[in-house]
């Protein structure tokens, strides 16, 4: 056996004492074990030799043989080698195990951005169904006022009262001009000056635009309910 010192010993066994630490701690002793051997320059049959002469000591020596002892040894050190080889399988199930968790995260992470997206195109389609229905409301409600007038002069239409206007009104300063149709583009059938007298048939509504239908010498016309003040 190479020349050993005290201190060398002490070393040595130290790091083998620590192989039946906890799996983590025993795979660190069992590498420095292996670097102090190489460096002391010891065989493997030589640490052999020497772990086996230190259990040996102190034995009766009816037992020095290597008998039982040796057995028990060996022994202990084929569980050593199992406990290293069980602690090598673990921490590579346990590598696949991680590997296998973040895979799942990751499918985790896209199933959430998918819902995310799907609520909010759900989300738009209720909206533009909202805007429909609200459309479809002010239709009702206003659809009636968007009916097409009959071309042609007018009659006036009669009242329960036997008048056919329902109120009298002056033109506002400024004066109006009088429409052939309730539409800001419509033919001007004439101008009429501030102060004129007219007789207000009935109220309009053009595309939320109120609009007067009136008579004033003889013709029958439309003008803006703003530009009218009615009595």
């Amino acid at each position: 056996m190479a020349d050993l010192n005290g201190e060398d010993l002490e070393r040595l066994g130290s790091r083998i004492a620590m192989l039946v630490s906890e799996p983590g701690e025993a795979d660190n002793a069992g590498r420095a074990v292996a670097t102090l051997a190489r460096r002391l320059g010891l065989t493997g049959g030589q640490l052999k030799d020497f772990v086996i002469t230190g259990a040996m000591r102190g034995q009766p020596a009816s037992r020095r043989s290597g008998g039982p002892a040796l057995g028990e040894l060996e022994n202990e050190l084929a569980e050593l080698r199992h406990s290293l080889r069980l602690s090598e399988t673990q921490a590579r199930n346990a590598a696949l195990e991680r590997d296998a968790l973040r895979a799942v995260n990751s499918d985790l992470r896209d199933a959430l951005d998918r819902a995310r997206t799907t609520g909010q195109v759900r989300q738009y389609i209720g909206l533009t169904a909202l805007a429909a229905a609200v459309m479809a409301v002010v239709l009702v409600l206003v659809g009636p006022d968007l009916r097409s007038l009959p071309n042609g002069p007018q009659r006036p239409a009669e009242r329960p009262e036997g008048s056919p206007f329902t109120s009298q009104g002056l033109v506002h300063r400024g004066g109006t001009s009088l429409l052939k149709a309730p539409e800001t583009g419509a033919e001007v059938l004439a101008q009429l000056q501030a102060g004129a007298r007219v007789q207000v048939r009935q109220v309009l509504w053009r595309t939320m635009v109120q609009w007067l239908e009136v008579e004033v010498t003889g013709q029958v016309g439309y003008v803006l309910s703003t530009d009218i003040d009615r009595s």
